[in-house]
């Protein structure tokens, strides 16, 4: 299948690209997910007649959790994701995507062997240098994914089909002027407000926490006390990085690279020559006679501008029979070797700055050149050049060697598990040491893929100091680790945390005492009396605008009715109880087609996913959703919560056609 399209030519892709190509369509995911049905009893959710198992779920988790630690850096803390709601949200997104699949299915959306071909044909990602299909990279891809081409077709064809589906949603959300107006009076609406912080630390000298009280709240909230059971590891990795450091290169390949490259002006700009001409213009198969009297007449000419340069413009204006160039005195602009016929070419770059030279003879005719300006060369030396173009080869070379070396670096690790050393000293690779961590935190990033998290912490890592398999952590990147040292889980004793359960205790005492106090203060703003209250200068705010208000105080001042003012709001946050006053509301003046286009397209795309969102509602009624909640999250005494299931309702009519 497509077969046609493998006929182009070759190119070398980094697989990252890839990756991006096939994963942004497919959110967190990838379309993987809709070709494997995973059996038996690593089944975590169905939908409709397909299943979600384990294996796709943690890849999942872990793609979300590559994601948040490349937006976030040091800052993110990979422990977040074991909080059963961010699980949850991956698990929703996998069981969404499902839904959309099942939705183009039974929309009989359908995508040709031609319209695949053309998106694969003009995909950038796909494109050699001259802009063609290259086949070896396409195939190279299909094999590392695990696929033929065909496959690879196949899954590209699901991504297409999808996004068709989306669009055919989406594509539909309108939005009427008069609606989009009152929603962008609302969302510009600012509000004059002033704000006092009812601050706990104003209350703690009220508060006294007994040793009982203390220890009471720390056997309550034990869990927060507990530090979990870290290892101390080793591990290697293998990477495209480190075998392109390895990777050695000749001196002849950098100069091959070298010199192609300068061909096409990669190291810089070559030299370029302005010229201007007169051409008296002759056949090649004229006769004699007639070429003799062609190259007279622009010899006659060259020795007149020769005579006076500053006519030459004005004689190739009247004389010249070139009729591209005649109307601009001549002109040629400036022009590399290579861009001109051969005898024009050598004259021109022979030349001075100034001189008039011919007549030179050519296919054309004959040429009077004048040359009027000259662009030296600038092209980087190949010493300069070197280091990129070594880099370059060494990647290539990473990539190719990558694939051959990954399945043996697999093998080794498994077949001698109570070492890393022999897999390093194959592929001469550093065993790396880490210090303490946890599951929930403060692994080397080499180490923060849930998966190789959950073989290090198993009880075979653990007592036996096995290996574990090796796992593509991110593309390109296998890691294999093991454990050295192992601390199990332990409760901190009350002794070494009671003053800071005192602390938060005392915290959480004066908060309710701070609301309490600020709830009272509120009724009577709201009765219409003073409570003496120091407000401070009134602030406009809005939603974009928010005035280093908490999230919480805004949302109560927008919410506040406009109707009644002042209007007097409150609300807990995490500075204390805010007791808001709102003097004022300010009105957006006019409205103009800027504030429309800009603001509409956030208001469409809000119409549009809340309308692909009641789309995939009615499929998941109609086909069944069933989830192993237990995956997620588990009781107290840790048996399992029941699995939820909803029933499919009887099908309707598809309104989308094909």
């Amino acid at each position: 299948m497509l077969e046609q399209i493998r006929e182009f030519g070759n190119k070398k892709i980094v697989r990252l690209l890839f990756a991006l190509f096939l994963v942004i369509p497919f959110g967190l995911f990838g379309i993987d997910y809709y070709f494997k049905s995973p059996v038996g009893g690593d089944t975590i959710a169905t939908v409709g007649s397909t299943r979600i198992g384990q294996q796709e779920f943690d890849n999942a988790v872990r793609r979300q959790t590559d994601q948040y630690r490349q937006q976030f850096g040091a800052n993110f803390d990979a422990s977040m994701m074991e909080n059963p709601e961010m699980r949850k949200g991956v698990l929703d997104r996998i069981v969404s995507e499902r839904l959309v699949a099942v939705g183009a299915q039974e929309a009989g959306i359908r995508i040709g062997d031609k319209q695949l071909a053309e998106r694969i044909t003009t995909e950038p990602f796909f494109l050699d240098p001259n802009g063609k299909f290259s086949q070896k990279t396409y195939e190279q891809i299909a094999k590392q994914e695990g696929l033929t081409p065909a496959g690879l077709d196949e899954r590209l064809r699901e991504n297409m089909r999808l996004a068709n589906y989306r669009e055919a949603i989406l594509d539909t959300a309108f939005v009427p002027r008069s609606t989009l107006d009152n929603f962008i009076r609302l969302s510009e609406q600012s509000r004059e407000v002033s704000v006092v912080i009812l601050a706990p630390e104003a209350y703690a000298a009220k508060v006294a926490i007994t040793p009982e009280q203390a220890k009471a709240w720390y056997e309550s909230h034990k869990a927060e006390f507990t530090v979990p059971e870290q290892v101390r590891a080793e591990f290697v990795q293998l990477s495209a990085e480190v075998l392109a450091a390895q990777a050695q290169v000749k001196p002849e390949e950098v100069a091959t690279v070298y010199n192609d490259g300068n061909k096409a002006g990669r190291w810089g700009q070559r030299e370029e020559r302005r010229a201007s001409h007169i051409l008296i213009t002759v056949k090649p198969d004229a006769k004699d006679d007639e070429k003799k009297a062609a190259e007279a007449k622009a010899r006659a000419l060259a020795d007149a501008v020769r005579k006076n340069p500053k006519t030459f413009a004005d004689v190739a204006k009247k004389e010249s029979q070139d009729p591209g160039s005649a109307a601009q005195g001549g002109d040629l602009g400036f022009f590399p070797r290579g861009a001109m016929v051969k005898p024009f070419e050598e004259a021109a770059y022979a030349a001075k700055k100034g001189d008039i030279v011919g007549p030179v003879a050519s296919d054309f005719g004959y040429h009077v050149i004048q040359l009027t300006d000259i662009k030296p060369e600038r092209v980087k030396s190949l010493a300069d050049a070197t280091p990129e173009i070594e880099a370059e080869l060494k990647k290539n070379a990473a990539a190719k060697n990558f694939a051959e070396v990954a399945e043996p670096f697999a093998n080794i690790v498994y077949e001698q598990p109570s070492s890393l050393k022999p897999a390093a000293d194959l592929l001469k690779l550093a065993v790396q040491p880490t210090n303490w961590f946890s599951k929930a935190g403060g692994a080397p990033p080499s180490l923060g893929n849930p998966k190789i998290l959950a073989e290090l912490f198993s009880d075979d890592a653990l007592k036996n100091k096995r290996n574990t398999s090796a796992v593509e952590v991110r593309p390109g990147v296998l890691v294999s680790a093991r454990v050295l040292e192992h601390k199990p889980s332990e409760v901190r004793p009350f002794e070494t945390v009671q003053a800071e359960v005192q602390r938060r205790l005392q915290r959480e005492e004066a908060l309710k005492l701070a609301q309490a106090d600020g709830e009272a203060k509120l009724k009577v703003l709201q009765e219409g009396k003073e409570a003496d209250l120091k407000w401070p200068a009134p602030l406009a705010v809005n939603r974009q605008k928010p005035g280093g208000l908490f999230p919480q105080a805004l949302d109560a001042a927008l919410r506040a009715d406009a109707k009644k003012l002042p209007g007097y709001v409150g609300v807990s946050t995490p500075g204390g109880y805010s007791l808001v006053k709102v003097s004022k509301i300010i009105e957006l003046e006019k409205i103009d087609d800027a504030k429309r286009e800009g603001l509409g397209t956030q208001l469409r795309s809000a119409v549009a996913a809340q309308d692909l969102e009641a789309s995939l509602a009615s499929v998941r009624s109609r086909v069944g959703v069933s989830v192993r909640k237990d995956v997620l999250e588990r009781k107290a005494d840790g048996t399992a919560v029941q699995q939820t299931q909803v029933p499919a309702a009887p099908r309707a009519p598809s309104k989308l056609g094909s």
